[in-house]
């Protein structure tokens, strides 16, 4: 099979299946795709919206059901769990609609929802539009930026080159401005011949 031909028959498994988890650079490059016309946008964002959805409503229920035991049988979700807490108890409906948002904390965060006793209808009210504006937002992202994209890769060669100069010129010219500053520095420190160090 070729690329274009996985891409087409597996593409949105993909998506659906990188949208469970924090999985914004799948979308962008579904978004991408679906502007170079291997993959349908509307559906990228549908399939997204979907994984995405159903994913943080199931945590949202264990978290309720089950989220207590989880936290005593893996000690290590506690610290991410009480920050989703501190952010829930100061921002309450803002956290819970831009959870997904959050970079470090989004899957845990329905978690620490559910556990705070959050109403379910509440929760799905918010999490269910904020799901379609994640989706609709990073694939039209994608689809958007598609051109600046491909002109970045297409000239990937002559940026890198660029972007190697550049730190070179930047190494060498921290190297040279901190062996300066040691000289200058251990002039000033040096007594004078024949005088005392008085500190």
């Amino acid at each position: 099979m070729s690329f274009e031909e996985v891409i087409r028959a597996y593409g949105y498994y993909a998506v659906l299946g990188f949208a469970c988890i924090e999985g914004e650079v799948a979308l962008l490059t579904a978004g991408f795709l679906a502007h170079q016309e291997l993959l349908s946008l509307p559906w990228v964002m549908f399939v997204a919206f979907l994984g995405t959805m159903i994913t943080e409503q199931g945590i949202f229920f264990v978290g309720r059901l089950y989220g207590q035991r989880l936290i005593e049988k893996y000690p290590a979700l506690r610290k991410k769990v009480e920050l989703a807490f501190r952010f829930l108890h100061k921002y309450d409906t803002l956290f819970i609609f831009t959870f997904r948002f959050i970079y470090g904390i989004r899957n845990i965060s329905p978690l620490a929802i559910g556990m705070a006793g959050i109403r379910p209808r509440k929760f799905s009210s918010l999490n269910v539009p904020a799901a379609a504006i994640w989706a609709i937002a990073v694939g039209g992202a994608g689809y958007i930026f598609a051109d600046a994209i491909q002109l970045f890769i297409e000239n990937f060669e002559r940026y890198e080159r660029v972007l190697f100069y550049c730190l070179a010129s930047i190494c060498v010219g921290l190297f040279f401005f901190f062996r300066w500053r040691r000289r200058k520095k251990a002039r000033t420190l040096s007594p004078p011949d024949g005088g005392v160090f008085e500190v």
